[in-house]
């Protein structure tokens, strides 16, 4: 999943024109969902990876984790181009990187090339989430930034739960499946550069004596407490979609006696799904009412998920994912208005890369050890501790939450901030 991104500062020596409508800001919206696609279509192939290559959960886990590694390179150091030469070419390059990924999935002969197409897949999300929603910003005909953010984390969710599903049908019903599926994350690549070759360009020219930096991480102190329980709400999303993105098909299947891979993909494509609706249909509960809101309907979900594995229960396992899909939807919205609620303005860049860095950091290193758990103690068993933690894990978070003050000036930056 790519997440909103810390969004690059407006360059040139002035904002673009405003679009009068709002079809350019949906043409910048699915190029971000491009990327985000990409990132879910690998998701219900990694068992049929597994039997081909003869490897363990803990390296597929480490298959999907690689991913993070090209999201925080391109992220912190080739997004923060788009201000100097604007967002059109390093949208280009994310498009480009998409399709690329594809092309080294149909190619790969075994576990670094599949963790090379992870790689890359990461690098064109890096390049792309942070310049598309700056590129949304500045296309947002009432320069509605809570609009912005709401609709770019929806096609985030929306797009990673497309991408699942569509390969699960395709595994199922397509002939040549592994080939066909990557060739349609191709084309959707080649159609997500025809519409930036749409897009109007939102920084003009290249401000003079200007030079590029990578994007620093930095928190100030004095917002260090909202700082770390929007942050480890992000976590605790990420976390359920390293776990259900790398190691729930399979386990799905195998737990439950699901041999269908295109029912294991929808039970996984439900949760996003979900999350991308609550963004969507409940996106004016912001900030801390959506953190309190969310995080008991998380934990609630990670009770479900704990039952479903010992219970060999689907109905309860679908039950739990929509669960969580609410839950995720709430407390990603929550985290990420938090954070840009607090951040100082002269500062937002570097503690929202700061804030994105716990979140893909949070996508590897537990989906790994999960893995790593699931290898020695069984599915089951790691699935409990998995649930267990990050229930803890939320009810903290809650209690902080609760300790954290309403940000001054309501609920989200106002309509017309920066």
């Amino acid at each position: 999943m790519s997440g909103t991104g810390p969004p690059s500062s407006p360059g040139g020596d002035g904002p673009a024109p405003v679009p009068a409508s709002r079809g350019p800001f949906r043409l910048a919206a699915f190029v971000l969902a491009v990327t985000a696609f990409g990132a879910g279509v690998p998701t219900p192939l990694y068992g049929v990876y597994q039997q081909r290559f003869h490897f363990d959960a803990t390296v597929l886990a480490a298959i999907f984790g690689s991913y993070t590694v090209g999201v925080l390179a391109t992220m912190l150091l080739v997004a923060p181009l788009s201000d100097l030469i604007g967002r059109k070419p390093v949208l280009y390059l994310g498009m480009l990187l998409t399709g690329l990924s594809g092309v080294v999935f149909i190619v790969a002969h075994g576990v670094a090339d599949l963790a090379l197409a992870r790689v890359v897949s990461g690098l064109a999300v890096g390049a792309t989430t942070s310049t598309a929603t700056a590129a949304m910003a500045g296309l947002e005909p009432r320069r509605d930034q809570h609009h912005v953010a709401r609709v770019s984390v929806a096609a985030n969710f929306g797009a990673v739960g497309s991408g699942v599903l569509l390969c699960g049908v395709l595994i199922v019903y397509a002939p040549w499946p592994e080939l066909v599926v990557y060739l349609v994350l191709i084309g959707v690549s080649v159609a997500g550069a025809l519409a930036v070759r749409a897009l109007p360009e939102t920084v003009p020219s290249r401000p003079s004596g200007s030079r590029l930096r990578s994007e620093r991480v930095r928190v100030p102190a004095t917002i260090r407490l909202p700082f770390w329980v929007a942050a480890g709400s992000l976590a605790a999303c990420y976390s359920i979609y390293g776990f259900f993105g790398a190691l729930a098909p399979t386990a799905i299947r195998e737990a439950l006696s699901i041999s269908n891979r295109a029912s294991s993909a929808a039970i996984v494509a439900s949760l996003f799904g979900l999350a991308a609706l609550v963004q969507l249909g409940l996106g004016q509960v912001r900030d801390r009412r959506a953190l309190l809101a969310g995080l008991p309907i998380l934990l609630a979900g990670l009770v479900g998920l704990m039952l479903s594995l010992p219970l060999h229960s689907v109905l309860v396992l679908v039950g739990a994912a929509l669960t969580l899909g609410v839950g995720v939807g709430f407390v990603y919205m929550g985290s990420v208005t938090l954070i840009d609620r607090v951040a100082p303005t002269a500062m937002r860049g570097e503690v929202l890369s700061a804030f994105f860095v716990v979140g893909y950091l949070a996508l590897a290193v537990p989906t790994v050890g999960v893995g790593l758990a699931s290898v020695r103690l069984g599915f089951e068993a790691a699935g409990a501790l998995f649930g267990a933690a990050l229930g803890l894990f939320a009810a903290v978070l809650f209690i902080a939450t609760r300790a954290t003050p309403t940000p001054p000036g309501g609920e989200g930056r106002p309509r017309g901030a920066s």
